[in-house]
């Protein structure tokens, strides 16, 4: 009897041993096949996170608020932009009328140089005239003097004028050619920035539509991802079902090594454990198949979310990515050639100001000049008078004399009316020159150092849109790689469930159609069933176990952590 125990209970074991391995070569697959599917999907989930924050980057970067204050701070500049060459065309009308103006103080001086030649040459007739007269000489010498000193006034002034000509020849030379250049190229620029400024906004608005709906299509992708990887538990869940089979073998032997129970009661609670893991076993491959299912479905669905997701980024490289790249740096093109002109400009206005300064401080000079000279001829007519008065006195010898005074009174008022010709040319000189500043000069500071504020906007622009779309393409690339091919590869169910069907149907090939008799084994089903039930982690699993121990198995209380999600999703599993 002995031996015929001893055989049954080898041939259980074989049996039994034969499922345990199957159940752990299930096991081991599908903990691995799991885990390897759990990388991919972490993986394509990295690369859609990366996606999704280089598309918020890239929406910053088109940000409306921000563009549309740059374009209109372009435009504005624009605006200013098409009015230079008028601007430029008043400057050098201003410029030319300065010129003209110089031009008729040279005459005057010339004039007034050729009125002081006559004066002298009567001062000197009047001295010949007189040298008899006693004192006479003296006193024509000092009118000499005077004259002379007129004369080296009126010099200097001529200098003076002369040196202020050329310096205004110089401003003027070339203000035909530039003024003609810019109204050939001020125009064009203009319109270019216009046009492209226009393109920018609208190509920086439909990549910014298009970023949304890559981003809208990542978020998607991104939370089935999520969701299948939390939906992957099954691996997990289904891993402990299986161990918890193979545990209630070992707790079966281990029962029946204590030798509490005889062979024929030893064999009804095998065939009891035996029923137990074959029930066990085809709910597990249910539950797993259902499971397997619904997230294989949902890997399945990746493959057109992500042909959308790949289409569009495709598109927003494609079509406009690259339009949105090509436009930003033409557009800086467009802005440094722009600057170019301006500078151009803006430096022939600084020469008109300081032309227009230096001639203001020289008009001053030239008044005090002129004014020295109508006091020396205030002095030669004071002289000429005081000779006639003393000629008049000395009858017949100082009627010759009173002559050429005479004609030395006449010619001295000349040098007034000059004067005063001098100093309303001086007076139109000074408007004129002070006006040259006036043209162009901008309150709101220099429209080059705009258009470089502009374009350092732009550029610094232009470069964030280049890395974004730059780390666009390589998400693309990632995804194309990883996403679309990998994922088609994740079918748990095709794979793994016969495994599971081949374990059910070995577990089904040990036992019977029905139970067996429990009579007499209840002390032995509360003992070894309390020990297999307590290994359980799933509700499910209490269910089978209560039919088949026909025992309601209480489901022990584990502490929560307050606001723990994980927690929170165990509970509503188990």
């Amino acid at each position: 009897m002995s031996g015929t125990a001893s055989a049954v209970r080898v041939e259980r074991q074989t049996a039994e041993g034969e499922l345990v391995s199957r159940l752990e070569g299930a096991r081991s697959r599908i903990e691995q096949r799991f885990l390897d599917g759990g990388v991919v999907l972490l993986a394509v989930l990295d690369v859609l996170n990366r996606l999704v924050a280089s598309l918020e980057h890239l929406s910053q970067s088109l940000d409306d608020d921000t563009a549309e204050a740059t374009i209109g701070q372009l435009l504005a500049t624009v605006d200013r932009l098409r009015t230079l060459p008028a601007i430029e065309e008043t400057r050098q009308s201003r410029l030319a009328g300065v010129a003209v103006t110089e031009k008729s103080l040279g005459t005057c001086i010339a004039d007034m140089q050729e009125t002081l030649r006559y004066l002298r040459t009567f001062a000197t007739t009047a001295k010949i005239t007189g040298a008899a007269i006693p004192d006479f000489s003296g006193f024509a010498d000092e009118i000499l003097e005077r004259i002379r000193f007129g004369a080296g006034e009126v010099n200097a002034l001529g200098a003076k004028i002369g040196t202020l000509g050329s310096v205004i020849d110089t401003a003027s030379a070339g203000g035909g050619e530039a003024l003609e250049r810019f109204r050939r190229s001020v125009p064009d620029i203009a319109g270019n920035l216009s046009r492209n400024a226009a393109d920018l906004t609208a190509q920086r608005r439909h990549l910014s539509q298009l970023a949304g709906k890559v981003g809208a299509s990542a978020r998607l992708v991104q939370t089935k991802a999520a969701t299948t990887l939390s939906a992957m538990q099954i691996g997990d869940i289904t891993r402990q079902r299986i161990e918890h089979c193979q545990s209630a073998f070992a707790l079966l032997e281990d029962y029946l090594a204590a030798g509490t129970l005889d062979a024929e009661a030893g064999a009804r609670l095998t065939a009891l454990v035996r029923h137990l893991v074959r029930d066990q076993l085809s709910e597990l491959a249910r539950d797993f198949e259902r499971e397997c299912r619904t997230v294989v479905g949902t890997i399945r669905s990746f493959g057109a979310d992500i042909d959308a997701l790949t289409a569009l980024h495709g598109d927003m490289d494609a079509a406009d990515g690259n339009s949105a790249d090509r436009a930003m740096r033409t557009l800086e093109a467009d802005i440094a050639a722009a600057r170019a002109v301006v500078r151009d400009i803006e430096q022939a206005a600084g020469k008109a100001n300081a032309l227009g300064s230096s001639t203001v401080e020289t008009v001053q000079e030239l008044l005090k000049g002129v004014k020295t000279i109508q006091l020396v001829r205030t002095d030669i007519q004071y002289m000429a008078l005081n000779t006639n008065l003393r000629c008049s006195k000395l009858g017949e010898e100082g009627r010759a004399i009173n002559v050429v005074t005479a004609e030395l009174r006449a010619f001295s008022a000349q040098l007034d009316d000059t004067a005063e010709r001098i100093l309303a040319a001086l007076q139109s000189l000074e408007g004129d020159a002070g006006k040259l500043g006036e043209a162009g000069n901008a309150t709101d500071g220099s429209l080059d150092a705009h258009l470089e504020e502009v374009l350092d906007h732009i550029r610094r622009a232009g470069d964030r849109m280049e890395a974004d779309m730059a780390a666009l393409r390589a998400c693309g690339a990632d995804i194309s790689a990883k996403a679309g091919n990998t994922i088609a590869g994740l079918d748990f169910k095709a794979e793994l469930g016969d495994v599971l069907a081949d374990c059910a149907a070995s577990a089904a090939a040990l036992t019977g159609p029905d139970l067996p008799d429990t009579r007499g084994l209840e002390a032995a089903l509360a003992d070894l069933g309390g020990r297999i039930a307590r290994t359980y982690t799933m509700v499910c699993e209490r269910e089978v176990h209560a039919r088949i121990f026909g025992a309601t198995v209480e489901m022990p209380v584990a502490p929560v952590a307050a606001g723990s999600d994980e927690a929170l999703f165990d509970d509503a599993l188990f």
